[in-house]
């Protein structure tokens, strides 16, 4: 069975999904998670998701909304 349609959704996105994530500073991963912060939407790596809904990261979080 072949794969075809696989990243279809990313490559409509600018730079397909990729950038540096606000939250770890990482370059070149996917940015497919949104996380609220103080009525903003930001776009975050997997991990710092993950950490954020585990109440990790909040000081990052905070320092981004203001």
């Amino acid at each position: 069975m072949s794969k075809a349609h696989r990243g279809k959704g990313l490559k409509d996105q600018p730079k397909k999904g990729r950038g540096k994530c606000p939250l770890c500073g990482r370059t070149g991963v996917k940015l497919l998670y949104e996380v609220s912060a103080h009525e903003k939407k930001l776009s975050v790596c997997k991990p710092c998701s993950k950490a954020v809904a585990h109440g990790k990261r909040e000081e990052a979080l905070a320092a981004l909304a203001e």
